[in-house]
Formats: structure tokens, C-alpha cells, sequence
């Protein structure tokens, strides 16, 4: 009896944040690296990485039968009945993965093509500010199930202290 598959278990949550850290530094990197021609150069290899990354992601989750690698299912249904009951995962999960993956990988995509067709720098422009909004939710959504509530509130609060104190102090 061999530990493959504990071996694998093992090895598939940290696969997927290296994964995540490709997807995030390589967006990071292209999305500021845009508009500088200096830096194109640097802005295509990220491009490249984040287009790669994306189709590496698809291409194992055609043929993975459990999370993490399988694709999210979303579902309305699902979504209806998480609303209702507040149990088990949160299909909001499965529906932002989907919305990255689709805009992340369609900017990549068309960043790719812009290089060949220059009449696509336009879309691919569009896609990536798209993008960077998804992404931002994602990071928002992700703190927010997260513990992060209890993060916000607590910097906020600390805000809050800190504003009211220079008030008192400048009266």
C-alpha cells in the first residue's frame, strides 16, 4: 500500500498558493508595468506568465476530480440555498473563481493577440481594468470570509482613536 495519494493531498494546498503567487505577482507586474514602454518588455513576460498559468490551471482542472483542482461548479441554485440555510461553502467562491479566471485569462489572452493585431489593444485595455476590479473584489471577499470583518472593524476603530485623539489635541 503506497501514500500517494496522502503525499498528494499533501502537496496540493501548497501547488495551489504557488499557483496564486503566479497569478497575483505576474497581473501585479503587467497591470503596472501597462503604460511604460521601457518596460514592455517586462510587461509581456508577466503577461505571458499570468496567460500560462491560467491555461495550466484549466488543463488540470479537465481532469482533476477533487478541490482544489477541479473546477468551481457555480450554480444558482446553489447560491439560492446558501442564501436561505447560511450552510457549508459559500458558492460565492465558485462564481468569483469562474469571473477571474475568465477575465484574468481574457486579458492575458488578448494582450497576447494586441502583440499581432494592434487593433486589439483597446479590448485588451478594458479587459485588464475588468480584471482589476475582479480581483479586488476578490481580495475583498476573501477577507471578508476570512476573519477580516474582525480586521476592518479593529482598524477601524484604531482610525477612528486616532483621528478623535489629534482632535482633542488640536482643540
Amino acid at each position: 500500500m503506497t501514500d500517494a495519494p496522502l503525499r498528494r493531498r499533501r502537496l496540493a494546498m501548497p501547488a495551489m498558493k504557488a499557483w496564486h503567487a503566479v497569478i497575483a505577482g505576474g497581473f501585479l507586474v503587467a497591470y503596472l508595468t501597462g503604460d511604460s514602454d521601457d518596460l514592455y518588455i517586462m510587461h509581456q513576460v508577466a503577461g505571458y506568465a499570468v496567460l500560462g498559468a491560467v491555461a495550466l490551471r484549466l488543463a488540470v482542472a479537465a481532469v482533476a476530480r477533487k478541490p482544489p483542482w477541479r473546477m468551481p461548479r457555480v450554480s444558482l441554485a446553489a447560491a439560492r440555498e446558501w442564501l436561505t440555510t447560511r450552510r457549508g461553502r459559500n458558492p460565492l467562491f465558485a462564481w468569483l473563481a469562474v469571473a477571474l479566471l475568465g477575465t484574468v485569462g481574457a486579458a492575458a489572452a488578448s494582450g497576447m493577440a494586441s502583440h499581432w493585431l494592434p487593433w486589439v489593444e483597446d479590448l485588451h485595455e478594458a479587459l485588464s481594468t475588468a480584471s482589476l476590479w475582479v480581483v479586488l473584489g476578490h481580495v475583498a471577499f476573501i477577507l471578508l470570509m476570512f476573519g477580516g470583518r474582525r480586521r476592518v472593524a479593529a482598524l477601524w476603530r484604531r482610525l477612528a482613536e486616532g483621528h478623535s485623539t489629534r482632535l482633542k489635541e488640536s482643540s
